[in-house]
């Protein structure tokens, strides 16, 4: 019952992500190849604040998000002045910071 339950959450994980790229390239039409870039962010954050420094896993989902909104910002307010190719190059080269 564990390995099931386990399945349908890593689903439900990859489901959520799909939804969001989905959001980004279906409705804009923007190609984005960076977009797990910030979905490591969150994950990274909020596994270092939990094992690190004893934080809820709640309190560093919210805090991880908070942080990939953040650096999401920072990154995506120069490359949205990009169009087309250009604007895939600059998520790609996301990938690799």
């Amino acid at each position: 019952m564990e390995y099931l339950l386990h399945i349908l959450i890593v689903a439900g994980i990859y489901i959520i992500l799909t939804l969001s790229l989905n959001l980004i390239v279906g409705y804009t039409g923007l190609p984005a190849l960076g977009h797990a870039a910030f979905f490591c962010v969150d994950a990274h954050t909020s596994s270092l604040l939990a094992l690190n420094l004893g934080f809820s896993p709640w309190i560093g989902l919210l805090i991880g998000a908070l942080s990939a909104i953040l650096f999401g910002v920072v990154i995506g307010y120069p490359s949205l002045r990009l169009k087309g190719d250009y604007f895939a190059l600059s998520t790609f080269g996301l990938r690799r910071l």
